[in-house]
């Protein structure tokens, strides 16, 4: 009898569990579907801040979300005649960004606008 009750409470549990589960995958897609500041440089940022102690002239900061904004006035890979990072005249924070995602920059204008700073 024991038994019985036992499989049937971990049975009610685990319906409850997967319920929940499902309830708050439900939400986080939905958050983020909502979220306007969803780019694909926030989805695969690691933000783990290598670029920023990397930059060896302070062009990165952070956005109030914690995403780093380059200072392309200062950032010593940028060329405004080209409209381009050329990542070979600097690049430390390329080179340490474990997404490499900061490289997203130059493929991507509309990012950038998002991630840099005149």
């Amino acid at each position: 009898m024991a038994k019985e009750i036992e499989k049937v409470t971990r049975s009610k549990r685990d319906r409850r569990m997967a319920i929940f589960f499902m309830i708050a995958l439900i939400m986080g897609l939905g958050i983020m579907l909502v979220n306007s500041n969803s780019t694909k440089f926030n989805a695969n940022c690691a933000r783990d801040y290598f670029c920023v102690e990397r930059c060896p002239v302070g062009a990165i900061s952070l956005d109030e979300h914690g995403y780093p904004i380059i200072n392309k006035s200062i950032c010593l890979a940028w060329v405004p005649h080209k409209d381009e990072f050329q990542w070979e005249k600097c690049g430390l924070c390329l080179r340490g960004c474990p997404t490499r995602v900061i490289d997203l920059l130059n493929t991507n204008k509309d990012e950038r606008k998002v991630h840099t700073t005149e």
